[in-house]
């Protein structure tokens, strides 16, 4: 027998082994040792029958080392999940494999899967490193400690998978003025809309077509919540990270949980907020019926318009009433698009809600992108979301206005400074909430200077 298909077989055999073994969160040295127990089952099996001669190859522990090492890699797609600028691979079948390479979009590579059982292996190897026990016809699971999620379906085509990369460090609110995303203006009012100057955080929907970065965005809100919140984060397929948020409870739906069941529930776990992945069915009307009682919420959903989202929302399968849905305080609206060969995410439209007219969500634009100008403009300045934390802060809305800016300022200087990092801006803006002249001291910045530049 060939050395590959010795190798494969052996595979085959310990993937058996080890069903049920695995789980998301384990480390490297327990996935090791997951594999080399069940290596050293199968070998002392096959010896025991003698079936296989081959079986010595293995005989020395670098042998055994390497067996391992390969088999906890993934194939030919190992490279791929290295690059920090790669976030979609895709796979038909034996066809060559493409990727979405953040700048240059979708891209065809040089590899592929040679033969189908060398897919089949591979396949297997993700189920099991997903912590699953077998394959459906329709697959979605987590990467091991939450790296990514995949989906897989079983086509007559032959199996058609993709991997979404989770970002190993999450875009922080400055990666993504550098970006330009947002800008640093745009930045701290959403700063505003998420902390609510700790009295009253604004209840947000994050919308946009596939890929244009709605959970990038999300994720990057999560430094502005105040530490003293707990978040309870509700989604079908883990992607957010919380690697900051250590009261916050993680939770995912299945086929014996669905959304709705898990928003429900989310009240009996005293949350401040409840953050929703991706809005897509009936748990709309939950969500919006937990804003109802008090909590504040955030979540994304499929629309490529603030008008759109809205609709979204009221029709099926979400079914939520106009008076509910004019709960939401702040759309904003995610935009990818192509210039000059390279891949462009943007906050389209910041849009705030008014008040009802003849079972019409009334809608205040505040932000936009002028795609000719390639440029955000302050439509109008942000008087309703205003008034209503003017009302519950006891602030003038002018004192407001200078908050904003103050907070503008605060980001600027920290992306001249070169503090970036999701971590060093989740510290920083935790403590600005809880004493704002002290922080901004650690900065040499004085409020009055500020407002009067």
């Amino acid at each position: 027998m060939q050395e590959k298909e010795f190798i494969q077989d052996l595979e085959s055999k310990v993937i058996e082994k080890l069903i049920g073994r695995f789980n998301l969160l384990q480390t490297d040295k327990e996935k090791q040792q997951v594999v080399t127990d069940a290596l050293d089952e199968v070998c002392g099996h096959l010896e025991r029958k003698l079936i296989l001669e081959e079986v010595k190859a293995l005989e020395t522990e670098e042998e055994r080392k390497k067996f391992v090492k390969d088999f906890l890699s993934y194939d030919v797609i190992q490279d791929f999940l290295s690059d920090p600028d790669i976030e979609d691979i895709i796979i038909n079948s034996l066809n060559p494999i493409y990727v979405h390479h953040c700048q240059k979009g979708l891209v065809k590579t040089k590899y592929r899967f040679e033969t189908q059982r060398q897919l089949d292996i591979f396949i297997k190897k993700l189920v099991i490193f997903c912590g699953r026990t077998e394959l459906k016809k329709i697959n979605n699971m987590e990467l091991p400690n939450i790296q990514g999620r995949v989906n897989i379906i079983v086509s007559p085509l032959g199996p058609q998978l993709t991997i979404t990369k989770a970002k190993t460090e999450p875009l922080s609110m400055i990666d993504l003025v550098e970006k330009g995303t947002v800008t640093t203006d745009l930045a701290a009012q959403l700063w505003l809309y998420v902390e609510g100057l700790t009295v009253r955080p604004a209840n947000i929907i994050i919308s946009g077509g596939p890929g244009c970065g709605k959970t990038t965005l999300l994720n990057a809100l999560f430094s502005f919540v105040p530490e003293n919140e707990r978040m309870v984060i509700i989604e079908d397929t883990l992607e957010l990270n919380t690697q900051f948020e250590e009261s916050c409870s993680r939770l995912e739906s299945d086929e014996n949980m669905d959304m709705t069941t898990l928003v429900k529930n989310s009240l009996r776990m005293r949350p401040d907020r409840v953050i929703v992945g991706e809005v897509r069915g009936a748990e709309a009307k939950d969500l919006m019926t937990v804003v109802n009682i008090g909590k504040h919420c955030i979540g994304t959903i499929h629309a490529s318009s603030a008008r759109e989202a809205i609709i979204r929302l009221q029709n099926e399968p979400m079914n939520v009433p106009e008076i509910l849905v004019n709960l939401v305080d702040v759309f904003i609206v995610m935009k990818r698009f192509n210039f000059k060969d390279k891949v462009y995410r943007v906050a389209e439209e910041v849009v705030e809600t008014g008040g009802m007219e003849q079972k019409t969500v009334l809608l205040s634009q505040i932000w936009n992108f002028d795609h000719k100008q390639n440029k955000f403009n302050q439509v109008s300045p942000s008087t309703i979301f205003r008034d209503k934390i003017s009302k519950t802060s006891g602030l003038s809305p002018k004192e407001i206005i200078e908050e904003v800016k103050v907070r503008s300022k605060v980001l600027s200087t920290l992306q001249e400074r070169g503090i970036r990092s999701m971590k060093e801006l989740t510290l920083f803006c935790r403590a600005y909430s809880k004493d704002p002249a002290l922080t901004l001291s650690k900065l040499g910045l004085k409020r009055e200077e500020i407002l009067q530049s």
